[in-house]
């Protein structure tokens, strides 16, 4: 097709980004789920096992899965274990502290006052998400073997990005991924690297939010 060309002819000669192999590829292939992408991400899985290990593209894809849902995920899932085999099981915790251990994240990553404000603040009837969150989410996801949750943190960031429509959450983690030395440098070049995959109006919208964001930090 000719937009191929077009297409790659802006990412070969128009994009310029700094960013390393490792979280290109970790950044690109949750963006591509997001996306519904199930051909270029099969492509860009087989490229990527040339740059990084089996293991950590594994969870780049598991990663994505408490944000975007098992359903929307399954089918990478499928097309991830078909392209890298069977790795080792990488989870660290069982149903015993599963969720003192998501809490314990959540505290990391947000700060104890934010996390335990939020679960105050919420009624009775709806504190089950809260708790979902923690055992599930930040339990079973982040604190599996092979990534940081600087990794992780930057993974779940291009991975909202390109989802679109969630910028309550996309700000929480874009403040997560300061806080934890991902900063607003690293935060573009992760854009600029997926903007073929996401559009413009998403890539603009993104980077206005990282602005605001990071301005707002500066002005204090």
């Amino acid at each position: 097709m000719e937009v191929d060309y077009i297409v790659n002819n802006f990412i070969n000669n128009d994009i310029k980004t700094d960013i390393d192999e490792r979280s290109k590829y970790l950044t690109l292939l949750p963006a591509l789920i997001s996306t519904n992408s199930e051909e270029i991400f099969k492509d860009k899985l087989g490229e990527a096992v040339n740059h990084v290990d089996k293991e950590s593209l594994k969870e780049a894809v598991y990663q994505t899965v408490p944000y975007l849902g098992y359903g929307k995920v399954y089918p990478f899932l499928v097309i991830t274990e078909e392209v890298l085999g069977k790795t080792e099981d990488a989870s660290t915790t069982n149903n015993d502290n599963r969720y003192a251990k998501g809490l314990e994240t959540q505290y990391d990553l947000f700060g104890k006052e934010n996390i335990d404000k939020s679960r105050n603040n919420e009624s009775e009837d709806f504190k089950f998400i809260w708790d979902y969150l923690a055992s599930y989410c930040f339990g079973d996801f982040y604190t599996r073997k092979y990534l940081s949750n600087k990794e992780r943190e930057l993974i779940t960031f291009a991975t909202l990005a390109s989802f679109g429509d969630v910028v309550p959450q996309l700000s929480s983690h874009i403040y997560a991924n300061l806080a934890l030395g991902n900063n607003k440098e690293l935060l573009i070049e992760v854009v600029k690297n997926l903007v073929p995959y996401l559009g413009f109006p998403r890539s603009l919208n993104t980077i206005n939010l990282i602005k605001n964001i990071t301005e707002k930090g500066e002005d204090k």
